[in-house]
């Protein structure tokens, strides 16, 4: 194929239709889901005054590295903080990384894999949520790929471009997010055996710990933060405990973390059975199709079963895998770690790379086009659920927007909002539109625990205020009203509406109460 004279290649072609789904997949429906907590931080800390203050933010507000954040900065600083534009730029880097793993998948293997690994990536139902939120892990899986690519470069030849842009990428990796020290711990695995066993590469052992003390001492200024905060958040365990880590993390790599359904179920298994299948490779010997004696016709095939020669990438793909799942799993058995399914979503992309190695181990053209077309009818199955809340999960994001919505539409001049937890007026103040309101943030954690320290601060609060509104988060209990008429306005208020909004996360369900002095 030509265009403008020059000579375009059929894989070229296909890749642009890939991303070009890539792309739509991520901007439609990118305004419509409510801005929820994490985004709402994003947007806070984005829009600090100066790039000191975003570090500085971070550092004592986060538990992650600053750099989402400072590319954010200036993001908003040119697009605004509208929610299609805050999460643009995550639509931006998991768009990029569909042309990054396609490049990947052609160094490790060939063309094909390359594209068949774009085209799984441009469908994954878990890579679109993420790219269509105002948080760093789009980025990550950006980096994450590029950091994996030049270190590939650099084990078939160590040249000064490939590890400076190794340590480049994986410096920035880093700084995105701490789950990137498990990218390189995969490689100094997967290093370190090819050294045992491969006498070849002996020689680069030296040029790799140079570049492992320049990772070393790139992130030193940030250790002694990654530390304070890895202990000072809450302790998160891997969503089973048991030895089917692996196969769990499978499965939340196929789906949207949200739920089930019967199409994620079917996609993360055969996902299963295409990656054990990237092992072998295989030739029809004799037979042919006899649709008059099919049983005859099936007896008479034989075929040649072979383990596959790209043992070396195969087992670099594994390593990469089993560090984001298994590795991650025993290290938080041990010690204390901030987990969450979406924080090993870099794990997910070696995965792909190995359903696309099992997809074209399929030497038979149709029986291949026809595994390819259960990918993508499976893989599409899956997002409706996504793009159309309540049609499999229910709501997929808090709806913020309608709580806070209605508070603006409802409120009176002079009303007090009273925000329980008070971290949460980062997304009420990111939504609220009215200035003849007062908001007052409740410090008091749980209200139905310690009515009296409730009352002490809600006390000085509503006082001169006829009308108090209470906007609180996380699946307020059914003591909790009580507790705050005890509290404070037991004698002089009364609850006239309490209405809740649920998601998918019961920790984000919504209540508002309207509490109105009594006569």
């Amino acid at each position: 194929m030509k265009v403008a004279g020059r000579t375009i290649s059929k894989y070229s072609v296909v890749l642009l239709v890939i991303i070009l789904v890539g792309v739509i997949l991520r901007v439609y429906n990118l305004g419509t889901a409510s801005i929820w907590y994490d985004e709402a931080s994003s947007v806070w800390i984005a829009k600090m005054s100066s790039l000191s203050q975003v570090v500085q933010t971070t550092r004592s507000f986060e538990l992650s590295p600053p750099l989402y954040f400072i590319f954010l900065h200036y993001w908003v600083a040119l697009f605004g903080t509208s929610a299609v534009a805050v999460r643009s730029l995550s639509v931006l880097f998991g768009v990029l990384a569909i042309p990054v793993i396609y490049v990947l998948g052609r160094r490790l293997f060939n063309e094909e894999v390359g594209l068949l690994a774009a085209l799984i990536l441009a469908l994954s139902s878990f890579n679109i949520w993420y790219s269509q939120e105002a948080r760093m892990y789009s980025l990550m899986v950006l980096l994450a790929l590029l950091s994996m690519y030049f270190f590939l470069r650099f084990v078939r030849r160590s040249t000064l471009a490939s590890s400076a842009g190794y340590v480049l990428c994986t410096t920035l990796l880093l700084y995105t997010h701490y789950y990137g020290v498990f990218i390189v711990l995969a490689q100094n695995v997967y290093l370190l055996t090819l050294l045992f066993f491969s006498r070849e590469h002996a020689f680069r052992l030296k040029h790799w710990i140079t570049l492992q003390v320049l990772l070393v001492a790139f992130f030193a200024p940030w250790i002694s933060v990654l530390i304070s905060q890895q202990y000072s958040g809450a302790h998160y365990l891997p969503p089973n405990t048991s030895i089917d880590i692996l196969v769990v993390m499978l499965y939340t790599f196929c789906s949207m973390t949200i739920g089930s359904s019967a199409g994620t179920t079917m996609l993360a298994w055969f996902f299963l059975a295409l990656s054990v299948l990237s092992l072998f490779t295989y030739r029809k010997v004799r037979g042919s199709i006899d649709w008059k004696a099919p049983v005859k016709a099936l007896k008479s095939y034989a075929w040649e079963v072979r383990f596959t020669k790209d043992y070396n990438a195969l087992y670099f793909l594994v390593v990469w895998l089993l560090a984001l799942t298994v590795i991650l799993f025993a290290i938080s058995a041990f010690f204390k770690l901030n987990y969450t399914t979406r924080y090993a979503i870099v794990g997910s992309i070696a995965l792909y790379l190995l359903v696309a190695k099992g997809i074209s181990n399929v030497n038979d053209r149709p029986t291949k086009l026809a595994v390819v077309g259960v990918v993508i009818v499976l893989s599409m199955a899956i997002l409706p659920g996504y793009y159309f809340p309540g049609y499999y999960f229910g709501i997929t994001r808090p709806p913020t927007r309608e709580v806070v919505g209605f508070i603006d539409a409802n409120a009176q001049s002079n009303d007090v909002i009273l925000i329980w937890p008070s971290v949460q007026n980062i997304t009420f103040n990111y939504y609220n539109n009215r200035t003849d309101v007062t908001v007052k943030e409740i410090h008091t954690y749980w209200l139905d625990n310690n009515p009296e320290s409730f009352a002490e601060e809600v006390g000085p609060a509503v006082t001169g205020h006829d009308r108090v509104w209470l906007y609180c988060v996380d699946g307020i209990k059914t003591e909790a009203p009580a507790s705050f008429v005890l509290g404070g306005l037991n004698e002089s208020y009364v609850n006239i509406y309490m209405k809740s909004y649920f998601s998918y996360d019961p920790l984000q369900t919504y209540t508002i109460y309207l509490y109105e002095k009594r006569t």
